[in-house]
């Protein structure tokens, strides 16, 4: 009698950046079957991907350790020619459906669940004091070395990568500072004092003498200013996708011309942006044609007079914790790759840098985690489609080995 075809997932409820082993059996000896995987983002937009598995004379078989990485980098947006974003910020567990194929037709399944986070890790939601965030901590330990989490130009707080992290062991604050109930709708005039409120009130909370921040784009620029401002609070910093200069702030997430930060109740200089005719020509012929744009000439066109672009750039010679810079040479946002290596000669303390020529803008935590769709692509309004650059395969190797020199760096530093 025949066995029936199965596909069995191991672990079945694990965290999200665990290895997973996927085997078959009950099939046909040295035949070949598809197995699928199914998820839904944040927004319950359903992504999928495919790969190939040929059995052994026994009818089985296990997926190599690259295939089964690829089923989760490589899953696309159901239903759309360019793919898009895989949103997801919020710390709920992942439920993915696997499927195995034969000739089209499903033979077997079983649902898995990923989580971001252990029972032993509690969550708080903080609305105190002026600050706004999420806490994820260790309610009998709270010793633990402590890092703040800052997100980008969506404004989203960044729950899933915080309450990753603080299963690594440690305590984890994901601060919002726009865009969120609680702290302005823009990134607008930001005060850098609401910042150090934040951090105060942290270490106050767990005891400790300083903190580890960790920030991504819009984010590492608001670490890297606040560590050349604030130099004795930190005893780390790591930026993802840098910029080496203030930037303007954003309107509905929109570039504006608009201060993003103040101190003291002044204004921080920002770089102005200068736009070619060209290029404005350029970017709506690709929103008429739903083409991936990318915004990387408006960068090389403001920067083409550094003297100019000097009272805007970040004076990183300011700071005193080690730095980590996370990069991509095909950043298509802005030019992270030059800014990382500007950022790292103007530094005077240790700065590691770590560069992935093939890479994008989504290269690294806590916008990008192991085992998640990687993206390239974002859906932007009506008809915009941005590249961020990069590729799903390039932007997933770099997840992977920046993640773990991630953790190696905050066990050395944080």
């Amino acid at each position: 009698m025949q066995n029936k075809p199965a596909i069995h997932v191991s672990p079945m409820h694990g965290l999200i950046d665990e290895l997973t082993t996927i085997t078959v059996t009950g099939c046909t000896p040295c035949e070949t079957l598809k197995v699928e995987l199914s998820l839904t983002d944040q927004k319950e937009n359903e992504f999928k991907s495919t790969v190939s598995i040929k059995t052994n004379e026994s009818g089985e078989q296990t997926l190599p350790e690259l295939d089964v990485e690829g089923l989760f980098w490589s899953a696309e947006k159901v239903g759309e020619v360019h793919g898009d974003y895989f949103y997801k910020s919020d710390a709920s567990e992942l439920k993915m459906k696997w499927t195995l194929k034969r000739d089209g037709e499903e033979v077997g399944q079983v649902t898995t669940v990923r989580a971001f986070g252990r029972e032993d890790v509690m969550r708080e939601v903080i609305l105190e004091e002026g600050v706004v965030g999420t806490l994820f901590y260790h309610e009998q330990e709270p010793a633990k070395p402590v890092v703040v989490v800052l997100g980008g130009s969506d404004g989203e707080i960044q729950e899933h990568a915080a309450a990753l992290l603080a299963t690594k062991g440690y305590n984890v604050f994901a601060l919002a500072y726009f865009g969120q109930e609680g702290v302005p709708k823009d990134l607008d005039q930001i005060p850098l004092e609401y910042f150090d409120g934040a951090i105060q009130w942290v270490k106050g909370r767990f005891g400790v003498e300083g903190v580890t921040l960790i920030g991504y784009s819009r984010g590492a620029e608001a670490a890297l200013v606040l560590a050349s401002v604030y130099p004795d609070e930190f005893k780390a910093v790591v930026a993802g996708a840098p910029g080496a200069y203030v930037t303007s702030g954003l309107k509905n997430t929109i570039y504006a011309p608009i201060p993003s930060w103040t101190l003291g109740g002044k204004d921080l200089s920002y770089l102005t942006f200068k736009y070619r005719p060209s290029q404005m020509f350029s970017m709506l012929g690709g929103m008429i044609k739903r083409k991936p744009i990318s915004f990387l000439s408006i960068w090389e066109n403001s920067l083409s007079k550094p003297e100019k672009a000097e009272p805007s750039r970040i004076e990183v010679e300011r700071i005193k914790a080690p730095v980590l810079l996370i990069a991509g040479g095909q950043d298509q946002v802005w030019p992270s790759e030059k800014f990382a290596r500007q950022i790292a000669e103007k530094t005077e303390t240790e700065t590691r840098e770590l560069h992935y020529e093939e890479a994008g803008h989504f290269l690294a935590f806590p916008y990008a985690l192991p085992g998640m769709p990687a993206n390239v692509l974002m859906h932007v309004g009506s008809r915009m489609i941005m590249d961020f650059g990069g590729t799903k395969a390039a932007n997933a190797e770099a997840t992977t080995d920046s993640w773990e020199e991630l953790l190696g760096f905050l066990e050395e530093f944080a």
